[in-house]
């Protein structure tokens, strides 16, 4: 997948029998997923009109040239992207996900904690998924700024906080 394409959502159902589907957004206002104009899954692309928004970030859609559930079926699961240069500047304390992944993640001494694997959605807040430095082990925190008080996608690093253990592991 070409590194300047940002995924603005993924299809997750067809919607009725007409060829609808239901797309989890991850924009920022889910009206806006149509705004920056036609998306890819990095081989086609896709036309797409919002018929509703149905909560925070699903939106319920009609894909051109998709008429019936069979269609609609066959994009389960599929991502789409935008070129990232056709979405809005950001500011120096904005950033998309996709530029989070790799950032070396360093404690407060400066030692190296790891480095961004993945960031997850699974509905209540968006968590890190960091690949640690000293095993093969991953561990995933929420990403909030008490846990991350500083990024710099610049130069390429993350300072984190962890949270403190309480108790500990003989305790349990």
């Amino acid at each position: 997948m070409r590194n300047d394409l940002i995924c603005l959502g993924i299809i997750t159902s067809s919607h009725g029998i007409n060829g609808h589907v239901k797309i989890r957004t991850f924009t920022e206002k889910p009206e806006n997923f149509t705004s920056y104009g036609t998306l890819t899954d990095g081989t086609n692309t896709y036309k797409i009109r919002i018929i509703s928004v149905i909560s925070q970030n699903i939106i319920i859609a009609k894909i051109k040239g998709i008429i019936s559930r069979n269609d609609a079926d066959l994009l389960r699961s599929k991502k789409l992207f935008i070129e990232k240069n056709k979405l809005p500047n950001l500011t120096n304390d904005e950033f998309y996900h996709n530029d989070l992944i790799g950032l070396s993640v360093i404690l407060e001494n400066n030692n190296v904690y790891g480095n961004i694997k993945k960031v997850h959605n699974f509905g209540s807040c968006d968590i890190i998924e960091i690949c640690l430095s000293d095993s093969k082990k991953s561990t995933m925190l929420p990403f909030t700024k008490d846990i991350f008080p500083y990024i710099s996608v610049k130069e390429k690093y993350i300072i984190i906080k962890p949270p403190e253990v309480i108790g500990n592991s003989s305790d349990i």
